[in-house]
Parts: C-alpha cells; sequence; structure tokens
C-alpha cells in the first residue's frame, strides 16, 4: 500500500532542528511561523524586526500582522491595498509598507499603536530627478521600491528601473530634493551603512554578486561572494550580516565584521536561512524557509489519502489511459534558483499511478528545459503534449510531439501569466488562461489545434465570458463534448465561484458554487462524466481541503479531512479518483542577539 501522510506544526519543528543546527543555537528563539497560501504565484512572507527590539511585523502579501518578538498574539493592521509587496521601520518607529490594489496608492505610513495609516508624501506623485549629463528624469511614487531610512531618520533612498537599469535615488525625509546617487545593471537590498555614513547593497550583474559598502563612491570596499535577500548592519556600523550560497544550493546567515573583516557562519540548515534585519539593542530576526510539494490521490468518495510522489512536484493531470499522472518537478523555491525567474528548476514528467510504494523520481523525464515548464497535458490522441512555459523569453503555450522526434514550439504569443493547456476531448482545441501584460484580470484564450499534426488551425482568441468581466478566470476545463468550459472565477480575495460557460459563444454560462476561499491558484477538476466538479477550499480550521460539488450545484461534499494544505485537484478519466498536490509552505522567524 501508498503511505499516507500527514504534516504538522510539531513535524514542522522537528524536521528543522534534526535536519541542521545553529551555531547561536543555545541563544536561538522562534519568533513566530507564517504559512503562504498556495505554491503557485506566491513569494516568500516577509517580516522585520522594529528599531527598538520588541515588535516584529510579517506579511504572506494578503494579511499585515504585528507581534512582540517574545511571542503572543498576532495583531491583524488594516491595510490599504490588496497585496503588500515591501515594508521597511523607519528610525523612529514608524512602519512604512508599499501596498497595490485598493485604492490606488502604493506607499503608506503606520501607526502601529493607534493601527492607523495614510499615504506617504500624498501631494508627490512624480519627483523630478537630475542626471549627471544634466538630463531630468521624472520618477513617479508609484515605480520607487525598497524606501529605505538612514539611522537619524533624515535621509531616505529608494530604488526604480530606467531603461533597463536600476537607480538609487536619495531623498530628505520629507520627500524634498531627490537626487541620482547610483546606477547599476541591478541590484537589491539598499541598506544605510552606519560605518560610512551611505548606503549600501547587493550588486547584480548577469551571474556576480556582491555588496558594495557604499554605492556613491566607486572606490568602497566590496565583500565578494553569492550573496542574495536582504543585508543588515549593526547600529555601531562594525558589523554586517548577509545571506550566501552554500554547496548544496541554499542559503547560510552570516556576520562579518567590517573592521578585521573576520566572518562566522550563524546558521547550517538543509533549506535557506536568509534575509537578516536588525533592531538598534542588536536582535537579528532572520528567517527559515520550509518548502515541500508532493502529488498523492484519494477515492471521490473520500477516505485516506495516498502519496504518489515523494519529491518535489505539483500540478497533476492524468493521462487518457488513467495510468499515469503527468506534473511539473525540480527543485525551485530555493531563493538562489528562484532569482533566476522565470529560467527556473521547473520540467516535466510522469509517474505510474499504480505502484507499491512512492515515487523518488520520475518514472519518464518528459522535459528538462532552463526555463519553467508547467501544466503537462496530452492530446486526445497521445500524438502531442501541450504544456506552458517561459522558454525563449516567452510566456505561453507551447506544444510537443509526444514522441520528441519534434521540437516544441509555442501556438500562442505575447502571454503573461499564461496558465495551464487544456486539450478538449474532440482534440480540436487548446484553451487556458492569460492576462494582458501589467493587468492581473485573467481572461480565456483558446486556440484551434490539429492533433493529428500539431498545426494551429485557429489563431489564439482572448476572450471573458458575459458576466465574468470584474474578476479573474485562474483555472479551466472542457466537459466531454467539448462545448462548454467549466471555469474557476475569483470574484474577490476571498471569494471564488465555479461557472459553465459556453466553449464557443452563443450564451451567457451558469453558476454551479460560489465558496469562500483566499488561495489564488487552486484549480478545479471536472468528472469524466461530467456529474462532479472538483474544488479546494479551508476547512473550519483553515486546512486547505479538497470538495467536490455535483454539476447542478444541488449536492456538496468534502472529500479530505487530513490536517494538510492540498491545492491543483484533478479527476482520474477512467475511475472514481483524484489526484491532488499536497504542500507546505510557510517561513519559520527566528531571532538571536547580536
Amino acid at each position: 500500500m501508498l503511505k499516507s501522510y500527514v504534516f504538522t506544526l510539531s513535524n514542522v519543528l522537528i524536521f528543522v532542528f534534526l535536519t541542521g543546527f545553529c551555531a547561536a543555537q543555545e541563544n536561538l528563539q522562534l519568533v513566530s511561523i507564517v504559512k503562504q497560501k498556495g505554491p503557485v504565484a506566491y513569494r516568500d512572507p516577509i517580516g522585520a524586526v522594529s528599531p527598538d527590539g520588541r515588535l516584529v511585523v510579517f506579511s504572506d502579501s494578503r494579511r499585515l500582522e504585528v507581534q512582540s518578538i517574545t511571542g503572543g498574539t498576532l495583531n491583524q493592521l488594516t491595510k490599504n491595498g490588496s497585496f503588500i509587496r515591501y515594508f521597511t521601520w523607519t528610525s523612529n518607529g514608524e512602519l512604512i509598507t508599499y501596498e497595490l490594489g485598493g485604492k490606488g496608492m502604493t506607499w503608506y505610513k503606520y501607526n502601529i499603536q493607534a493601527n492607523t495609516s495614510e499615504p506617504l508624501w500624498p501631494d508627490k506623485d512624480v519627483f523630478i530627478v537630475v542626471k549627471p549629463d544634466d538630463t531630468k528624469v521624472n520618477v513617479s511614487r508609484h515605480d520607487l521600491r525598497e524606501l529605505t531610512w538612514s539611522l537619524d531618520g533624515k535621509r531616505i533612498a529608494g530604488k526604480t528601473n530606467l531603461n533597463g537599469r536600476a537607480i538609487v535615488i536619495e531623498f530628505e525625509a520629507d520627500g524634498n530634493n531627490p537626487k541620482l546617487i547610483a546606477d547599476y545593471e541591478d541590484l537589491t537590498s539598499i541598506q544605510w551603512n552606519p560605518s560610512l555614513s551611505g548606503w549600501a547593497g547587493i550588486i547584480i550583474n548577469g551571474d556576480d554578486r556582491y555588496i558594495d559598502l557604499d554605492l556613491e563612491n566607486p572606490t568602497a570596499p566590496k565583500i565578494k561572494g553569492d550573496v542574495y535577500g536582504k543585508i543588515a548592519f549593526a547600529k555601531d556600523g562594525k558589523s554586517i550580516y548577509y545571506a550566501t550560497g552554500n554547496e548544496t544550493g541554499t542559503l547560510d546567515l552570516w556576520k562579518q565584521d567590517l573592521e578585521t573583516n573576520q566572518k562566522k557562519r550563524l546558521t547550517n540548515f538543509t533549506k535557506d536561512t536568509y534575509d537578516p534585519t536588525i533592531s538598534q539593542d542588536g536582535k537579528v530576526l532572520f528567517k527559515l524557509k520550509d518548502y515541500r510539494i508532493f502529488i498523492a490521490t484519494v477515492s471521490a468518495q473520500g477516505g485516506p489519502s495516498t502519496t504518489l510522489t515523494e519529491f518535489q512536484s505539483e500540478i497533476p493531470y492524468w493521462h487518457p489511459d488513467g495510468k499515469k499522472i503527468s506534473f511539473t518537478y525540480g527543485s525551485w523555491r530555493r531563493v538562489m534558483n528562484d532569482a533566476k525567474y522565470p529560467d527556473i528548476d521547473q520540467n516535466l514528467g510522469w509517474v505510474y499511478v499504480d505502484r507499491e510504494t512512492p515515487a523518488e523520481k520520475p518514472d519518464a523525464i518528459i522535459r528538462s528545459s532552463y526555463s519553467e515548464d508547467q501544466g503537462m497535458c496530452w492530446s486526445p490522441n497521445l500524438k502531442w503534449i501541450a504544456f506552458h512555459t517561459h522558454a525563449d523569453e516567452t510566456d505561453d503555450l507551447w506544444i510537443m510531439s509526444a514522441t520528441g522526434n519534434i521540437t516544441a514550439q509555442p501556438i500562442t504569443k505575447d502571454g503573461f501569466e499564461t496558465g495551464w493547456p487544456r486539450w478538449s476531448p474532440d482534440g480540436k482545441w487548446i484553451v487556458s488562461n492569460t492576462a494582458d501584460k501589467g493587468d492581473y484580470n485573467f481572461k480565456l484564450i483558446m486556440v484551434g489545434v490539429n492533433q493529428d499534426n500539431g498545426e494551429v488551425t485557429t489563431p489564439q482568441k482572448i476572450f471573458i465570458p458575459p458576466g465574468l468581466e470584474s474578476g479573474s478566470i485562474t483555472d479551466v476545463q472542457w466537459t466531454s463534448d467539448s462545448e462548454s468550459l467549466i471555469v474557476e472565477y475569483v470574484v474577490d480575495a476571498n471569494r471564488k465561484e465555479i461557472w459553465c460557460v459556453p466553449a464557443h459563444g452563443g450564451g451567457t454560462g451558469k453558476l454551479i458554487h460560489s465558496f469562500e476561499s483566499d488561495q489564488l491558484y487552486s484549480g478545479i477538476g471536472l468528472s469524466s462524466d461530467d456529474q462532479w466538479v472538483a474544488f479546494i477550499a479551508p476547512d473550519d480550521q483553515g486546512y486547505y481541503q479538497l470538495y467536490k460539488v455535483s454539476f447542478d450545484g444541488e449536492k456538496l461534499e468534502q472529500v479530505t479531512f487530513d490536517q494538510t494544505d492540498k491545492t491543483h485537484p484533478v479527476f482520474s478519466p477512467i475511475e472514481d479518483k483524484i489526484a491532488f498536490s499536497v504542500f507546505i509552505y510557510q517561513i519559520i522567524f527566528w531571532s538571536l542577539p547580536d
């Protein structure tokens, strides 16, 4: 029999302590664990310690929460936008956030105690910056990133992109007198360096990364090394904290004395430890990433789940014969790998479903490219494989011969965050979802394909079914007659709907089910007899469980009940079974003294 796994908080903590050690382990303190809502389209939760060392703010991009560094309750702050992309503390303890959506403004200033906020520099929509050649550049407040305060609170730096390069702009505390102080191919983690009374940052030139200790001074000292994430300086400027890669491809946290250049490794876990922030009294907060994802199956009638893969794998899809399941696999979600996005370690393969023990590797490797590949599905006649990829700087749907004798080629163009392809049962159409560049309002994309020779018969068409204009379509499945589509429709950040819509126009759709969920790309599955739709939603304990609803919307049944988070359900084409991904994605925040 296949083994069944349950991951709990205690498992995670045991995993952390048994798979690594910290040089300062006797002083290491667990601060909090922040879970992420799903494996697709989400980024690592972020956190930062306050200047006085008393508080820590966390965000999984949707929530903004504050907690004492010693533990206790989490208090949720009332945010302005839909997504938190960045935050920092000012030297006097105000929280500054970069938020998207909501009221349309991007930078806000929070009073933590009062749980109030207001726009930062509301009267400054555009800054005029003079370059060294005396040309003037207009920089929108919306385009500023990584705003960071000096230790005395009088100076602020931020970055923006200009003509494909990263430039650093310094302001006075009130946003006046902007000036250009640095121009690089790319850089990140701008921080105030007390030892040189200037701005430092990580410089990125292709594959070369290093810390420049003074961005304004070309002759300033540099720290060579494969450095990622944030850097942080002690208040006295005598030491710097940073994360650098090890021989296994993950990050360890280091402390370096800036006077003697002596280095000390602080962590040695099997997972990434990175993104240090430091308070003025020397408390260091850093994070450890725990990311795991596997494929499992369960009877559509409910019961125990069984694990199908024991290696990192997601987005299952059944072969038409019901004996194999395809998926995306690899070792992405390592910080060093994700920094190369979209050229990350995501490949395509499949395993046999009928097996005695979970697979430790794919039974077959279908595509192993330099870039992200996802969502593999077979054509009904089994001659072709469709998938999503970022290869060749695309973000589109491609097809390749199932026998590998014809080079993979794109069948759509100009996609943005294009989803996973689904081939119609009659073999004539491939459908997915995509968005306009810069617009996350996802629409359907359909292209006609001849499954005998792989040629495009009808160019791509992007459309929105009537009545679904205001939200986003995040997954789609065909009905067995190839005439209708079942779509997962995101109404807002906390609500989804399942609709049946005509595939080729000619009328409005039908709402099947509406439910609460804040996992964005969880996906749906349709049974082979068109009687049930599988979907993911949180249970009353907050775990993302597998449910199914009848096509007429009258019957609703929960299928899984164990304490794990799930996503990407898909029905078997020949029997009453559902495959899905089961995942852990969380950041474990630790603190240690300086």
